[in-house]
């Protein structure tokens, strides 16, 4: 009885060594050939972002939204940044601040609460953003518009 013991113990130290022995070269399998076989990026999330181009803080803004189908009157309250393709389109925006804010409140003020609905209202808005600034600089010199602050009232 003694040594069924002493072998039912020795068979479970043995499945134990032999499961960490396992996970051990999967995880040395993965963190060496990871990379190269495409399972995960070189460099973690900072890689995958990339670096950011130059950022353009374009300011608060309050509008009245656009009355639509209903009579109630609506604010919207944001604040917009945006990431320019290069330092030459930040240096062109700065120095037409006044063309591009009034661009974006422009833009702002056509909104209704139905067209900012959802995810695909604010994708729609900052599309919208993009083209209206971009007539000043050319297309394609926005990276992105990012809504730093927003609030629909």
């Amino acid at each position: 009885m003694a040594r069924n013991a002493v072998d039912v113990r020795n068979l479970m130290i043995l499945l134990a060594l032999v499961i960490l022995l396992a996970a051990g070269t999967a995880y040395a399998v993965y963190a060496l050939l990871g990379v190269s076989l495409g399972w995960r990026s070189s460099g973690g999330v900072a890689a995958a972002l990339g670096e950011p181009g130059p950022m353009l803080d374009a300011g608060s803004f309050t509008v009245n939204l656009s009355a639509g189908t209903g009579p109630s009157v609506r604010y919207l309250r944001t604040g917009i940044v945006m990431e320019l393709g290069s330092p030459e389109v930040q240096l062109a925006l700065e120095q037409r601040m006044p063309q591009v804010r009034d661009r974006i409140i422009g833009v702002l003020r056509e909104q209704t609460m139905d067209s900012l609905h959802g995810s695909e209202g604010m994708a729609r808005l900052k599309q919208q953003l993009r083209a209206s600034v971009e007539e000043l600089t050319g297309p394609g010199t926005i990276v992105d518009i990012y809504l730093v602050d927003l609030v629909v009232q």
